[in-house]
């Protein structure tokens, strides 16, 4: 069965139209399955950037709502554009000027969007078109969005198979924090399963690990399927729209990680950071670079792992 995680922007009651509620946090989940396919839904609340981004960073597809051409509705665009998200739609209100809206988009990923207007059928069987090529092959890695503990059961983590096939008994390592786990047990659905491949979203009891271990953006790895570091070199490319790059403080994303970083220097294209802890990260994973002190842009540019 097909699965894709689907990002909702600028419109916090869509996801209740279109799935069934699950977490609630400053993420809001929600979950639909069809017979060929299950679909996350997942909306930042409040449209702060730092969310937005992380959501960015682990969607197959985007939903943008734009009910009016706002700047925050323009850095969206900017961020999925990075991200490099090619499935999605844009939705309009009635009689709105579209050609506005193209004049936008065009030159980015989401250039072949369709524009339509909120209409829960059309957006449903636009959904079907979405399409989504996973990695099954690759040693595993789930990454973390939410945890808790559970009565009974232990440490449990909700996440997505980021790669590879995730199965019971696994026996993981924990990044950055480099601890190893074993995988309890695995539900979808609310069901139990003996294993998850690439694209699932999943619930795992996990053995050997606290609550602090496991906190968002957390990697449950193979051996040698990720990465830690705090000191990085990424090829890096700035937001045409922001200011003059600069050394200082400012915030890295990667995967749902996030952490305050320096930048140490710039060079041609490259970026040399500090962060205040380790992170870990996968060898093509894209980093986005924040500036939460900036009145308007936040988005600085995007890297990955310079060779």
């Amino acid at each position: 069965m097909k699965h894709l995680t689907i990002g909702i922007f600028h419109d916090e009651t869509l996801g209740r139209e279109l799935g069934k509620k699950g977490t609630e946090s400053d993420i809001l989940m929600y979950n639909r399955k069809t017979d060929d396919c299950i679909y996350t839904f997942m909306a930042p609340v409040g449209d702060k950037i730092t969310v937005k981004s992380q959501i960015a960073l682990c969607i197959d597809a985007a939903i943008v709502v734009c009910q009016e051409m706002t700047p925050e509705v323009g850095e969206t665009i900017l961020l999925l554009d990075a991200a490099g998200i090619k499935n999605g739609m844009i939705l309009i209100p009635p009689f709105s000027d579209q050609n506005r809206v193209s004049a936008m988009i065009m030159g980015t990923s989401l250039a072949s969007f369709p524009i339509l207007e909120r209409n829960i059928p059309l957006i449903l069987s636009n959904l079907d078109t979405f399409t989504s090529i996973q990695n099954i092959e690759s040693p595993t890695v789930v990454v973390v969005d939410h945890s808790f503990s559970v009565k009974g059961v232990g440490e449990v983590i909700l996440g997505f198979v980021k790669q590879g096939v995730v199965h019971k008994h696994d026996k993981l390592v924990v990044l950055p924090n480099n601890i190893e786990v074993m995988v309890r047990s695995i539900q979808m659905q609310d069901k139990e399963f003996e294993e998850a491949a690439a694209g699932s979203r999943v619930g795992l009891a996990i053995k050997d690990a606290t609550i602090d271990d496991l906190s968002r953006g957390a990697m449950l790895c193979a051996p040698q399927a990720a990465f830690t570091a705090s000191t990085l070199s990424l090829s890096f490319m700035k937001n045409r729209y922001y200011t003059t790059l600069r050394e200082g403080l400012f915030h890295l994303i990667v995967g749902m990680q996030m952490t305050p970083a320096t930048i140490v220097q710039t060079n041609n294209g490259t970026l040399s950071l500090r962060t205040e802890r380790q992170i870990g990260y996968r060898k093509d994973d894209l980093f986005i670079l924040l500036d939460l002190n900036a009145r308007k842009l936040h988005f600085i540019g995007s890297g990955k792992i310079a060779i």
